[in-house]
């Protein structure tokens, strides 16, 4: 398999790593699954925003009452914003509507990418360079056969 987009978050953020690697790699099989994490990537991302700058979670804490609320404080550049309410709209269909596309799926996953690029670049205190990263499809996959 080709390496994950979410390599850079491996060491300082494993539980954002290990989400976005679960997204990608249901992307061409099961891309419901894949908006669904991808959902999970951006309300984990929300909470990490939260403790990172000492909020209070809102009364009725809800992703998109989170969202809202950084925006509010000011945390969220507005294109940041619109990705994350894309992850959250796109995963909202697939979770209570059983609905979504691969090629929805892939446009997830590059917005997703966007997001945790503007994450990591914001708030790694390894302070990286991750320039040199590019969004990728990741490549179908023949899952038996790597069982077999």
């Amino acid at each position: 398999m080709s390496p994950t987009n979410f390599i850079f978050f491996q060491k300082e953020f494993p539980i954002l790593f290990n989400i976005g690697m679960a997204a990608e790699l249901n992307l061409h099989t099961d891309p419901i699954t894949t908006l669904f994490k991808l959902r999970q990537f951006g309300e984990k991302l929300s909470e990490i925003l939260f403790e990172e700058h000492q909020l209070d979670f809102p009364l009725e804490n809800t992703f998109n009452n989170r969202i809202k609320t950084l925006e509010f404080e000011k945390v969220l550049p507005r294109t940041v914003g619109d990705f994350f309410f894309l992850l959250k709209d796109k995963g909202n269909i697939a979770v209570h509507q059983n609905r979504g596309t691969v090629e929805d799926a892939k446009h997830c996953l590059f917005s997703a990418f966007k997001l945790a690029k503007w994450f990591y670049e914001t708030y790694s205190q390894e302070n990286a360079t991750i320039d040199q990263i590019k969004f990728s499809i990741p490549e179908k996959r023949n899952v038996q056969s790597e069982i077999e």
